[in-house]
């Protein structure tokens, strides 16, 4: 029975020439590892012969199942003349490549190019023999941490290599992740680039500390060329082959893009990279998911959830093809995407009840404070807003909130008493309120969901705008925050405040004196301009100076020598 296909540039061979590479594709090679000598040298000659590269593709019982003829850059349909996926991935297959190139380098987008599989060796030899008659061969496997993703094992004479077994080397396959990142989800970043280089490497960078955050860790990140999008994926056909790759070199469970995905969109991604794929909004959602502490976070986080994959329901599984309705074609019936919808609607329905009532219940806490002033503290994520908060109100230890380097690492709202010292009187007191953190590009379900949340930022009496300096795009941030406040409605009392200005560089002082003027400065984990800001909101509140003299507005304290 015939097994291997012979394929590729096939046109103009001739009959006999069509035979030979028939009967070498049909000869027996080791198991699992090594290659047959007899059939490489005949190869190497017809590979002289054709002007054209050879390529075997043998599987774990060392059959040949593909000769491909013609270079493997135009290999796409290659798949095709392979078995199905399962047993493609079950391990064991080799690339065996005669090449008429002299430098023995391998192509970075030869595997996905050629096969949609992780080959475990790859052995390329000359064509030519060497003066001593022999054929010079080196053998390749990949390695994640090599420039191109793959490592030199052997470069001896072709007949030594062939003899190749995995036991009498260290490095056969990848090795699992070690080191800070073993046990983290390995994620691999598919960007599409804007024609702006700075803004698009802040947004990578960005990108890059949500799947922190989400306790993942970036492994490796594909660009596709401004112009060269595929409108039914967003990437090129060669940047997905090239990500393909790398997702097996890097052992990356996860694909995660920086543009929002259609429902279709996300279909064919995961489809050609044989990988599960979320974009940037699920993500945010993803990372809300974990934050959530509340029963009203998870709440407002299932909310979010709902909305955003109702209309991503399509195409998802077996599970949602169509029932059947009945004997013979008297109607469709009802089919499970339906069914599934339902039960979706029906989850809103009542979680749009639970907000509503958890909506009243924050009403009648606020209006038990209307006699308090109230602060909110609102900016960018991870700009320190809850470091500012235990700052001001955290003393005891019980009244501290989390506050970590990562983006949305506070999520629930949470009021504290911030007690203001008064000169010959008592101390005042107004409510300060720590935020969830925006973040450009928030999600529309994400933004109607919180809108409980929201409100503490409606109702409040001052915003302050925590600004981290230290940040190079705290400018972009901090027109994000106005625009977002803009879209909510708010119209409170909006006050800058520049946080981390012990890290920060001058000219960013300068620039932000120049477009806010009346900036606060300070550094919440120094602490110092907190007093600065006290005397602001005294001031503010209770129309009351302090005794120092120093101006409230743009003050930059002096720093301890």
């Amino acid at each position: 029975m015939k097994q291997a296909h012979l394929a590729g540039r096939t046109r103009g061979l001739r009959p006999s020439q069509q035979r030979q590479l028939e009967r070498l594709s049909h000869r027996r090679h080791p198991d699992s590892s090594g290659a047959d000598l007899f059939t490489l040298e005949r190869l190497a000659e017809l590979a002289e012969e054709l002007e054209q590269p050879l390529h075997l593709v043998l599987d774990g019982r060392g059959l040949c199942r593909v000769l491909w003829v013609g270079p493997l850059s135009g290999s796409e349909p290659l798949l095709q003349h392979l078995p199905g996926a399962r047993r493609r991935q079950s391990g064991g297959w080799r690339l065996i490549s005669c090449s008429q190139r002299q430098a023995l380098e391998p192509d970075r987008h030869v595997a996905v190019m050629a096969l949609d599989l992780n080959p475990n060796t790859w052995l390329i030899f000359n064509t030519q023999p060497s003066p001593d008659g022999h054929r010079h061969a080196a053998l390749f496997q990949p390695d994640r941490d090599a420039a191109n993703g793959w490592a030199l094992i052997e470069s001896r004479h072709l007949f030594e290599l062939c003899a190749w077994h995995p036991g009498r080397h260290d490095t056969v396959s990848l090795p699992p992740p070690t080191g800070p990142d073993k046990g983290l989800e390995r994620v691999l970043l598919l960007t599409l680039p804007t024609g702006d280089p700075v803004g698009s490497e802040r947004d990578l960078s960005e990108l890059e500390g949500l799947v922190r955050s989400a306790g993942g860790t970036p492994v490796a990140v594909i660009r596709q060329r401004p112009g060269h999008a595929n409108p039914q994926t967003l990437w090129g056909t060669g940047k997905l082959q090239e990500a393909a790759l790398q997702v097996r070199r890097s052992q990356a469970s996860l694909v995660i893009t920086d543009r929002e995905l259609t429902p279709v969109q996300a279909r064919n991604l995961e489809r050609l990279l044989d990988c599960p794929v979320m974009d940037r909004s699920e993500l945010i959602l993803d990372i809300f998911a974990q934050r959530a502490g509340s029963a009203a976070g998870r709440l407002q986080v299932e909310l979010a959830q709902l909305r955003y994959r109702l209309p991503r329901l399509l195409g998802r599984g077996r599970s949602l093809s169509r029932q059947g309705g009945g004997i013979g074609t008297r109607g469709p019936g009802e089919t499970q995407l339906e069914k599934d919808r339902r039960a979706i609607a029906r989850r809103i329905d009542r979680l749009l009840r639970d907000l509503k009532q958890l909506r009243q219940h924050r009403g009648r806490l606020r209006d038990q404070r209307r006699d308090l002033p109230r602060v909110a503290l609102v900016g960018y994520t991870n700009a320190g807003k809850s470091s500012l908060l235990n700052a001001l109100c955290g003393r005891r230890e019980q009244d501290r909130v989390l506050a970590e380097n990562k983006l949305f690492a506070t999520l629930d709202p949470t009021t504290r008493r911030l007690e203001l010292p008064c000169p010959g009187a008592p101390p005042r007191t107004v409510l300060l309120t720590d935020t969830v953190g925006f973040i450009r590009d928030l999600p529309g379900p994400l933004v109607e969901a919180f809108s409980a949340t929201l409100e503490e930022t409606l109702d409040a009496d001052v915003l302050l705008l925590v600004v981290d300096l230290a940040d190079p795009n705290w400018s972009g941030q901090l027109s994000t925050v106005h625009q977002l406040l803009d879209s909510l409605g708010c119209h409170a009392l909006r006050q800058v405040v520049a946080n981390q200005i012990d890290r920060c560089r001058l000219d960013a002082i300068e620039a932000i004196r120049e477009r806010e003027p009346n900036s606060l400065f300070l550094s919440a984990m120094r602490g110092d301009g907190l007093c600065g800001l006290r005397q602001w909101l005294l001031k503010q509140f209770f129309d009351q100076a302090s005794e120092s003299g120093a101006p409230l507005t743009g003050f930059i304290p002096e720093w301890p020598s």
